[in-house]
C-alpha cells in the first residue's frame, strides 16, 4: 500500500486545479464604515454639526454602492457596508433629533475633560 510514483502528478495537478479566485475587499464599503464611524463619532458635538451630517450623507451614499458592489463573487466587504450604513443612520437620526429640539448635544459636556485630557498628553511630549 506505498505511495505509487505517478501519484504525485496527480496528486499536484489536483493542487494546481484549485477553485481559488482572486478576491478584493470593496473601497466603497470600506470608505463607508470609516465615514460612518466618524459622522456617528462627530455628532453629540454641536460644533461639529455641518460636518457630521455631511460625513453622514457621504457614508450612506458610499454604503449603498458598497451594498450592491460585495454582493459580486471576487468582492469582499460583505459586513463594512451595512456598519457603514447603520453608523450613518444614527448618525442622522441624532442630528434629526436636534432639529426637532432635543438636545441631542451631550459632548459639549465632555469638552473641558477632553481637552484638560488633551493638554495632559501635551504635557508630556517635550518641547522642540
Amino acid at each position: 500500500m506505498g505511495v505509487q510514483e505517478g501519484s504525485g502528478g496527480r496528486l499536484s495537478e489536483l493542487f494546481d486545479a484549485s477553485p481559488e479566485f482572486e478576491a478584493h475587499t470593496s473601497m466603497s464599503a470600506e470608505l463607508a464604515l470609516l465615514l460612518g464611524l466618524a459622522a456617528l463619532l462627530a455628532s453629540p458635538f454641536s460644533v461639529m454639526f455641518a460636518l457630521s451630517a455631511g460625513l453622514a450623507a457621504l457614508a450612506f451614499c458610499s454604503a449603498l454602492v458598497g451594498l450592491a458592489s460585495t454582493s459580486r463573487r471576487d468582492i469582499t466587504g460583505g459586513l463594512l457596508a451595512p456598519l457603514g450604513l447603520l453608523f450613518s443612520l444614527v448618525a442622522l437620526t441624532v442630528l434629526g433629533l436636534r432639529y426637532l429640539g432635543v438636545d441631542t448635544a451631550f459632548g459639549d459636556a465632555l469638552m473641558p475633560r477632553l481637552l484638560a485630557g488633551l493638554e495632559f498628553l501635551n504635557s508630556l511630549l517635550p518641547i522642540p
